[in-house]
């Protein structure tokens, strides 16, 4: 049996009781809420990041195209792109999925990946060659380069160019479709 205190009204350890009950029930409802909070924010931070991965990667996209104007031929490196003098390029940007500077380079290809309509396979020789990325790291491939891509292999959350995974996402060089009349 309760003991009724003043006027009618249930002991203190009841209301207590209740409190505490409140209390967890609060608890547990602002866990939830936090949890969705932080789903909400990593969701945002990582579009950001793709965004942040096209603007990059359409940096040097510009800078290859440019050089490609000034010196007649694409450069072997991303070195190349980040000597040149005058500049190409703003600056070093590195790759937001993997904060890297160590992209993965899409090659002016002599067979495999891909190739320009009317460019040569065997570029002019370069004053500062290089293998790889362009810093000393290898890849067992010389050659010019014409674009750059993410080597994070994580799954996307947009579909860029019909690509679910960073990796996939090619940032390359196309030389605008020379026009011909056609014969009348």
């Amino acid at each position: 049996m309760r003991e009724l205190g003043v006027g009618g009204r249930a002991s203190r350890s009841g209301e207590a009781g209740f409190t505490l009950i409140a209390m967890m029930v609060m608890l547990a409802i602002l866990s939830v809420m936090m949890g969705v909070a932080v789903q909400t924010v990593t969701f945002q931070m990582k579009r950001e990041k793709e965004a942040e991965l096209i603007f990059r990667g359409n940096q040097y996209v510009e800078a290859i195209r440019i050089y490609k104007v000034k010196y007649g031929r694409f450069p072997m490196s991303l070195k190349e792109i980040w000597k040149a003098k005058p500049r190409v390029i703003r600056k070093k940007w590195k790759d937001p999925m993997t904060d890297s500077l160590n992209w993965g380079l899409v090659y002016l290809d002599t067979g495999t990946k891909v190739r320009l309509p009317g460019a040569t396979p065997t570029p002019a020789p370069s004053p500062t060659p290089a293998v790889g990325t362009g810093f000393g790291q290898p890849t067992g491939r010389l050659g010019p380069i014409i674009g750059v891509y993410s080597r994070s292999r994580e799954k996307s959350i947009k579909v860029y160019n019909g690509r679910r995974r960073y990796c996939d996402w090619k940032f390359e060089y196309k030389p605008p479709k020379v026009q011909t009349n056609p014969k009348q």
